[in-house]
């Protein structure tokens, strides 16, 4: 089911300072990334070309992405999620599930007791 915006915010919003792991799969192939959420933005791009979403969710904070060899950091602090149409979520306490076109994204808060969680 679609939720608005506010909804999601609000989801992100009571995650703050909690860490976050997100898994990202498009065409196949899975990413997955960890991150502390500092903050959350929603942003519209205009005049947007076809490599643009018109919309983006901003996660902000310190994290890390796995790569081949082990972990790097995520690019300056922030995680893009991007928000082709149609977008769709659903949420419940502990993960977000979010899907475009593009891909889909499931985000867990992260239990402190679990030492690695993937």
């Amino acid at each position: 089911m679609k939720q608005s915006p506010e909804k999601i915010r609000s989801w992100f919003d009571r995650h703050r300072q909690k860490e976050l792991r997100i898994r990202k799969d498009e065409d196949g192939d899975l990413d997955v990334s960890r991150i502390r959420l500092e903050d959350v933005e929603f942003i519209q791009y205009h005049g947007t070309d076809d490599y643009l979403s018109p919309q983006a969710i901003l996660l902000k904070g310190e994290g890390t992405v796995a790569v081949v060899d082990g972990e790097e950091p995520i690019p300056g602090g922030t995680y893009e999620i991007s928000l082709d149409d149609p977008w769709f979520s659903a949420a419940d306490d502990s993960s977000l599930h979010l899907s475009t076109d593009r891909a889909s994204y499931l985000i867990e808060v992260m239990d402190s007791a679990e030492p690695d969680g993937r």
